[in-house]
């Protein structure tokens, strides 16, 4: 496997399963000293980067079914971790947001990712650093601007059971 575009698919499915386990996410939530599910992580990270969301944008930008995402936000809630609140363009409709104690708790999470990041990238100088965050962010980016032209929109038709991800 010599070709670039190769490695880097093996190493972004290789990375997306380590960083994603329920192992790694466990580590990173202990080392932190935050006790929450590894699977309600994805969320608290995504309101904690992103913002307030209602729970249907937050479901589509996790790819994940409503239901899987109410459940986790419940948890969070039950944690206190986030709070809901109406939507000003909506009063039927809530918007979730990271409480006071969810946003020092992702803080404490971004903390120990730091460290996990910093650790990986011993012995790479400052310049070869900062040159592959620039060059990650931009892939990112990109492959990001596509993800609208390939996945279909969150619906009721993703699978004959209703279900996705797992569920």
């Amino acid at each position: 496997m010599s070709n670039p575009e190769q490695i880097l698919l093996a190493s972004l499915t290789h990375l997306m399963a380590r960083w994603s386990s329920a192992g790694t996410q466990a580590a990173v939530a202990a080392d932190a000293g935050v006790q929450v599910d590894p699977v309600d992580l994805p969320p608290l990270y995504m309101l904690g980067l992103e913002g307030p969301a209602r729970a249907s944008d937050l479901a589509a930008s996790l790819r994940i079914s409503r239901p899987t995402a109410t459940k986790q936000l419940n948890r969070l809630a039950s944690a206190g971790y986030i709070e809901r609140v109406a939507d000003p363009d909506d009063r039927r409709a809530s918007i979730v947001r990271l409480s006071a104690r969810g946003a020092e708790v992702h803080a404490r999470l971004v903390d120990q990712g730091v460290v996990m990041v910093s650790a990986a990238l011993a012995g790479w100088t400052q310049a070869d650093t900062a040159a592959f965050a620039a060059q990650l962010a931009r892939f990112v980016s990109a492959l990001g601007a596509s993800d609208s032209e390939r996945e279909p929109a969150p619906g009721p038709a993703r699978s004959a059971s209703g279900s996705q991800n797992g569920e």
